[in-house]
């Protein structure tokens, strides 16, 4: 080598190393990961005298790659498995690769190209992995201005993904945190929300009594429950069952609860108010989604008790001799399929009339065994203590409930209403 080629090459030796260490200044002072990467290929295309470049981001949980920026063209959506085309091939073999003449090279995958119109030619990729030898991208850099990569350019690159590789991962711990608090947020302004649709105060009537109670598995659940006094007088009692859990479920119950009373104002039957939240669940909600629930009316000056049964737990009615009656006269839970009928049940209820409606997360919570806290159990409790006070038998079924399930985790929320007739 001449002394002026070594000079020119100890010249663009210092001027990598001062932009090395700019750009690590620059990495080092941000968090947003679309900066990061718009600061990455900047220097990356700038010192290796490239037409543009590319970085992929390793998604571990799919196995594959995204392009999440591209210099030198709009943002294109890209993904390749882990093994697909030069770049795939770089993330499975954490080796680069530094190629002359990519058309040459059965590895390469031309169909970018054809979509953007654009020709490459030389091409250097390097993976980007972590102090621990993980993947965590890859760069792909092209078309190299003059001649193509060099041995040089390889090593600058392998340097550079030292600083961009903590700096994409600090980015991505900060999003993630991020994430995590809004989602926190999120979750508390739902909580309080869905607090809020709950009744604050149940009816009172000098002929019965009555208690509810919700436990949420999570901050927000899809239990739901509800008493109220309508035009008529009637007293409208109602326990409902999202799918799913968190803030989808929650939306549900938003839903449900504000149609239920709009329907309830204008005086609709029951089994028409079933089958109009049924049409609203089937036609808003995503296909997995669906409620069920127990409308009832109670007509407190004659007893008469009115309910549709939409495919929920079978509501317990123990009068004084201590007999059971399930209630199950409805149809199928709401949401699943349109134009569906719904009939109505009607029973009276007497002095010392003991009604129970609750949700399965009572009965199917399960001990560390897996076993089933059941029905029966649920009915034993009730039949002993059906002189006691209702927060009494709540709290005391409850207790038991998760007495049963002892290290075993709440799976499913649990709500119980209460309805006594008073001798």
């Amino acid at each position: 080598m001449k002394p002026s080629d070594r000079s020119d090459e100890s010249r663009k030796t210092i001027a990598r190393l001062k932009m090395l260490v700019k750009a690590s200044e620059l990495l080092n002072s941000s968090l947003d990961l679309d900066r990061i990467l718009d600061v990455l290929l900047k220097y990356t295309v700038t010192s290796l005298n490239a037409t543009r470049g590319t970085i992929y981001l390793f998604d571990k949980a799919k196995g594959e790659l995204s392009a999440r920026r591209m210099r030198g063209e709009k943002l294109l959506e890209i993904r390749l498995a882990v093994g697909e085309g030069i770049a795939g091939h770089v993330a499975k073999s954490g080796k680069t690769v530094r190629i002359a003449d990519a058309y040459k090279d059965k590895r390469f995958f031309s169909g970018v190209d054809r979509k953007t119109g654009f020709k490459t030619r030389s091409m250097l990729c390097a993976p980007m992995k972590n102090k621990s030898g993980k993947l965590v991208g890859v760069f792909q850099i092209l078309n190299k201005r003059r001649g193509t990569f060099t041995k040089e350019d390889e090593r600058f690159l392998s340097s550079f993904s030292i600083p961009a590789t903590i700096a994409i991962e600090n980015a991505r711990l900060h999003q993630t945190e991020i994430e995590t608090e809004r989602m926190r947020r999120d979750l508390e302004l739902a909580a309080a929300l869905q607090q809020q649709i709950l009744p604050q105060r149940l009816p009172q009537h000098p002929s019965l009594q009555l208690e509810a109670m919700t436990r949420p598995c999570r901050t927000v659940g899809g239990d739901f429950y509800d008493a109220f006094e309508d035009n008529q007088g009637n007293i409208t009692i109602v326990v409902a069952d999202a799918s799913g859990k968190g803030i989808g479920a929650a939306l549900l119950v938003s839903t449900f609860q504000a149609a239920l009373h709009t329907y309830v104002e204008f005086g609709l039957p029951l089994p028409e108010i079933a089958a109009k939240l049924n049409r609203i669940f089937y036609e808003d909600s995503i296909a997995s989604s669906f409620v069920t629930c127990v409308l009832a009316s109670l007509d407190v000056h004659t007893g008469t008790l009115r309910y549709v049964n939409a495919g929920h737990n079978s509501p317990l009615l123990l009068n004084p001799a201590r007999e059971f009656l399930e209630l199950h006269t409805g149809g199928i839970p709401l949401g699943m399929i349109p134009d569906t009928p719904f009939e109505e049940g009607r029973i009276s209820l007497g002095k010392g009339d003991f009604l129970v409606m609750y949700t399965d997360g009572l009965t199917e919570a399960m001990d560390p065994s897996g076993a089933l806290y059941g029905e029966e159990r649920m009915r034993s409790h009730l039949t002993r203590l059906i002189k006691k006070a209702l927060p009494e038998i709540s709290r005391v079924v409850c207790e038991d409930v998760v007495a049963y399930t002892g290290t075993a985790s709440q799976t499913d929320d649990m709500t119980l209403l209460m309805l006594r007739m008073k001798e």
